[in-house]
């Protein structure tokens, strides 16, 4: 009986393709989000009207961590939603926040124009008009009602008001608008052929 030898180099051959396929795919997916964030910040940043731009200060990095697995007493891995939580991380990546506010930060900046990022925390439970914060005032994924005052708008409109007074009482506060980055100093060990001591260095 005759017999078909496949040789090793054709039978990694198709994965190759296909790894290739995949890389190439992830490629223009990351080129997709990039596109779309240098045409938004451009949008936001030509726009006249506005010399002010306030976004949340979000923490993607923490808020896209995959979930820590679980174990039993007897060691036996319990459900820890990662599917969902995977589901979750590609929706928020895939809306480039990060990008877009970087973006126009730095495009904001050579137009003469200001970026401030505030706390986001309960954005979208604050009433825009008396500062009233409770979850109650979220009837529904689209609606918001104060349960003070009775203000009633788009939940998403209301929060964009919100984080908008946020960064105005943060540039009227008078407080640093941006992180002072830590000044670091390089100390090198002198070598034999050194005497003489130069700031930053230590012998």
């Amino acid at each position: 009986m005759a017999t078909q030898g496949v040789s090793a180099k054709k039978r990694f051959e198709k994965p190759k393709k296909a790894y290739r396929k995949v890389a190439k795919y992830q490629q223009y997916e990351k080129n997709v989000r990039q596109d779309y964030a240098h045409q938004t910040s451009h949008h936001l940043v030509a726009n006249d009207a506005y010399d002010l731009y306030v976004f949340e200060a979000l923490k993607i990095q923490t808020m896209t961590k995959r979930p820590q697995a679980k174990t039993d007493a007897q060691g036996r891995f319990l459900p820890n939603k990662a599917t969902a939580k995977a589901g979750l991380n590609r929706a928020i990546l895939s809306s480039a926040w990060g990008p877009v506010v970087s973006f126009t930060t730095y495009k904001a900046l050579r137009q003469g124009k200001l970026v401030i990022t505030v706390p986001p925390a309960y954005s979208s439970q604050e009433c825009a008009v008396c500062t009233f914060t409770s979850p109650d005032n979220r009837p529904s994924q689209a609606a918001f009602v104060c349960q003070r005052c009775g203000h009633t708008d788009h939940a998403d409109h209301n929060a964009a008001v919100v984080i908008a007074k946020r960064g105005i009482q943060k540039l009227l506060s008078g407080d640093p608008l941006t992180k002072a980055h830590k000044t670091t100093r390089i100390f090198r060990k002198l070598g034999p052929e050194r005497s003489e001591v130069t700031p930053g260095e230590i012998g």
